[in-house]
């Protein structure tokens, strides 16, 4: 292997893991010790990375302090059993839109098929669907810092011409009346726009999501029949299924057992 494919190897490596050590690298690159140390020193003059004793990180940038952030945020055991069932509802040859969140970012790896298209406006979502070798298109817009994301007119726009098998939603929150809610305007147009234009929606929630406002809602008559994945079931229902350790229901049978009106 040529030092341009450590090279390659090497940086994808330290999009997924904090840090790496030299013998990490050694065995999963399966070059020496003597090479590896010499190809760390040529990234480190180029700035691509950081030394430490033994080992090596992505060097910091506000840009790698937020994916290190997403990076953390995900390793929460809330988000990997709500991420494992959401994707074990994926099928072979399936047309899939992934939001942005960090929630819908675990799932990524937990994805078993291979043979699947995904549609995406979260860069951190395309970054850890191309590690999976997952074929997948990245929307156009503007770019949003706090989520990683891509929205704006331009989106929703693009967005319009597809029509999805299954799309895997974040969301900002869950008011007291159920109702999904967004941050802004785009976001609740793309949540809107992938109900309407899915077979099969699911929102992924944690414990923390529920019991929030915001002035951004989409209306509970659209939203009757997105599938609620959480790990805490919330309001009492017996419309919840228990799966892997969390809960999926239909949200439409939800706001019936609260006597709330579609």
């Amino acid at each position: 292997m040529k030092f341009a494919a450590r090279k390659e190897k090497m940086l994808s490596l330290l999009d997924v893991y904090e840090t790496m050590t030299v013998q990490q690298l050694v065995d999963l690159l399966g070059a020496s010790p003597a090479t590896i140390r010499r190809d760390i020193v040529r990234m480190e003059e180029s700035g691509e990375l950081q030394r430490y004793w033994g080992g090596i990180r992505r060097k910091q940038t506000p840009e790698s302090r937020r994916k290190n952030s997403l990076q953390h945020q995900i390793s929460d055991i809330n988000h990997t059993v709500i991420a494992q069932i959401a994707a074990e509802q994926i099928q072979d040859n399936e047309l899939i839109f992934i939001g942005s969140g960090t929630t819908t970012l675990a799932m990524i790896p937990l994805i078993k098929n291979k043979n699947i298209h995904v549609i995406t406006n979260g860069i951190p979502q395309l970054e850890a669907l191309h590690r999976k070798n997952i074929q997948a298109l990245l929307l156009c817009g503007f770019f949003k810092e706090y989520s990683r994301s891509l929205v704006g007119k331009e989106t929703v726009q693009m967005l319009q011409s597809y029509r999805f098998d299954r799309a895997f939603l974040g969301v900002n929150g869950i008011d007291d009346q159920l109702s999904l809610l967004s941050a802004d305007e785009y976001e609740d147009s793309i949540k809107t726009l992938c109900i309407h234009h899915s077979k099969n929606t699911y929102v992924l929630a944690g414990k923390e999501k529920f019991h929030r406002t915001a002035y951004y809602a989409v209306s509970n008559k659209t939203a009757r029949d997105v599938m609620l994945i959480t790990n805490y079931p919330e309001y009492p229902s017996n419309d919840w299924v228990s799966i892997s350790g969390g809960y999926m229901g239909r949200l439409g049978s939800l706001l019936m057992d609260k006597m709330i009106e579609i």
